[in-house]
């Protein structure tokens, strides 16, 4: 008789500290490989520690007793419930095993996506999922990260010649204040709230969750923020429009968002706003004596007027993944 695996998936618990280890260092050994990760993930103990803590949750699959795949996800970063990672060591079955864990996912946080939405970025290998978590209700957006060469000396010539056309009467750009705070949540929350963002980001969809952005961006919680580098666009003397900048890493800096107001739209501002902010980044590059080797930022694929902006200024398109969402459930 042929043997049977038996499966079965857990949430973590202190039980399971040693002999998860293994499936946790296969994740991060490959997670710029395979999941185009940026920064390397958390050491083992910290990743436990962040868990034990209730600031991760950790969904372990066994075959058989022994742990070959997890799922982490979080609750508490923002007004979504976030799917970060699926992980499962080799190849075979892989997607019958990705299932077992959502399923789990799906079960334990039923209640929860009553009132959030889930958001998943399948980064790398994890697209080859995407077609098969439509049967969970999830549905999907292509993203592009467009990148800037920043160790590309004719990338950066061409970016220095590229023409941008003035600003029209009563329009100035300044550097990040303060004093801008709530405009730019107003300003992030109108040009956001019925974009594909939204879908899988509910807090485009209110001012208070678009504060809470601001906040984040600003707090240095998804990088170094980058205040004398950020661009805000003011219509006499009222701001407009924003391009915030940040760093991920002493190598690699970002563009979260880049936000116009609808009815300043058409001009070319935003293309503007990235020109300044792609200047003074080499600019304080030199002077600060940073190496940095790459500006990006994200898009939804198919806005073409986002892509053909980065385009505009030198960037190129690095990859696409495929971001999933699943609405509430109510």
């Amino acid at each position: 008789m042929a043997n049977i695996t038996i499966y079965k998936v857990e949430p973590y618990n202190s039980a399971y500290q040693r002999i998860f280890s293994g499936v946790y260092n296969d994740f991060k050994k490959n997670a710029t490989t395979d999941y185009n990760f940026e920064l390397a993930p958390l050491e083992y103990e910290p990743f436990i520690k962040s868990v034990e803590d209730g600031l991760l949750n950790c969904l372990i699959l066994f075959e058989d007793d022994i742990p070959t795949g997890f799922l982490v996800y979080t609750t508490i970063i923002s007004e979504s419930l976030e799917l970060n990672i699926i992980h499962c060591i080799g190849n075979e079955n892989i997607n019958a095993k990705r299932k077992l864990l959502l399923e789990k996912f799906i079960e334990l946080n039923k209640h929860l996506m009553r009132e959030k939405v889930v958001t998943y970025p399948m980064l790398g290998k994890q697209a080859s999922f995407a077609p098969e978590i439509a049967d969970f209700g999830f549905k999907t957006v292509n993203t592009s990260v467009m990148a800037f060469n920043l160790t590309d000396i004719t990338a950066i010539n061409k970016t220095k010649e590229v023409y941008v056309p003035k600003l029209p009467h009563d329009y100035t750009i300044t550097n990040w204040k303060t004093v801008y705070f709530k405009d730019a949540a107003d300003v992030i929350h109108q040009a956001f709230k019925e974009s594909s963002d939204a879908l899988f980001d509910s807090r485009f969809t209110t001012v208070k969750g678009c504060k809470d952005i601001v906040e984040k961006i600003t707090d240095n919680v998804y990088g170094q923020f980058l205040p004398g580098i950020t661009k805000v666009l003011l219509y006499k003397k009222h701001p407009v429009g924003f391009c915030f900048a940040n760093m991920t890493n002493d190598k690699i800096a970002n563009v979260p968002i880049v936000a116009i107001l609808k009815k300043h739209r058409n001009y070319g501002f935003g293309k503007i706003l990235l020109k300044q902010l792609v200047d003074n980044l080499l600019t304080s590059a030199i002077t600060g004596g940073w190496i940095l080797k790459e500006l990006n930022a994200s898009c939804d694929s198919d806005n073409i007027s986002a892509v053909n902006m980065y385009n505009a200024i030198g960037f190129t398109e690095q990859y696409t993944y495929p971001q999933a969402y699943h609405s509430k459930s109510n």
